[in-house]
């Protein structure tokens, strides 16, 4: 749903919707949204899906409400939907936020993110708590991005965050996808080049131990529906965007 891609040059905000049949194996269109969205976070619920935060292309779609809701982290915990972090405008760096918000019954403002203000990163639920893994920080005297391998896990119950085991290399871009009770796959996103390396963690033993790598290198979308985890599309290069599109059983990533 949504997203941008480039031609010619220029930067185009998409509004339409693409449906995959994992039966059929094949794709068709949805009902096109009435405006372009990309770098927000979509919420299931049921058969739906919601939108937090997000750019259009001229502006934040939510900013009366939420000013940093653009390349948030998020995820649905018990109900409540989360967006930790982002800026107001996805070219303002200077503008990364350590906000964390509830969405569910109003915009309700939660404890802050204990790192620095952040985006890009990786963000999956698992249980009771959302966890957030890398991404962006902005070093302001260098007026340069840096990645971050911070983690964190956030309780909406107990309103707090617990400190997580670093990533093993700092990356932003990332995604994650939870797999079962226990384990999170995390993977490519952007270091000094593009990635398809990955790692799964064990909420368990708070450690990491790599994984099979993405079948691709770029900052990709993961999602997983039945045994499999599928990876579809992303930017793969400075101003480029891929339509590749594979997956790979559940079982497979945990062997």
């Amino acid at each position: 749903m949504g997203g941008t891609n480039w031609a010619g040059g220029k930067k185009n905000w998409l509004k339409k919707v693409h449906e995959f049949d994992p039966v059929q194996k094949t794709w068709h269109a949805g009902i096109e949204r009435p405006e372009p969205v990309a770098y927000a976070v979509v919420f299931q619920q049921d058969a739906s899906f919601v939108t937090g935060g997000g750019y259009d292309g001229t502006k934040n779609i939510d900013a009366g409400r939420l000013k940093h809701g653009v390349l948030s982290a998020g995820g649905q915990v018990n109900g409540r939907m989360i967006l930790a972090g982002g800026t107001d405008d996805p070219a303002n760096l200077t503008g990364l936020s350590k906000e964390v918000w509830t969405l569910s019954k109003g915009h309700i403002r939660k404890a802050d993110y204990p790192g620095k203000p952040f985006a890009t990163a990786a963000s999956a639920v698992l249980g009771e708590e959302l966890f957030v893994f890398g991404g962006m920080n902005y070093d302001a005297k260098a007026k340069l991005p840096v990645n971050t391998g911070e983690a964190y896990a956030f309780s909406p119950e107990k309103n707090a965050w617990r400190k997580l085991m670093p990533l093993m290399t700092p990356t932003r871009g990332l995604s994650a996808v939870t797999l079962d009770n226990n384990h999170i796959y995390i993977a490519g996103g952007y270091r000094e080049d593009f990635t398809a390396e990955a790692v799964i963690y064990d909420v368990k033993t708070n450690r990491y131990q790599k994984a099979v790598s993405l079948p691709y290198a770029a900052m990709v979308g993961l999602v997983k529906l039945g045994g499999h985890v599928y990876c579809i599309g992303g930017e793969d290069k400075k101003q480029s965007r891929t339509d590749q599109f594979f997956r790979i059983p559940v079982a497979a990533l945990l062997e």
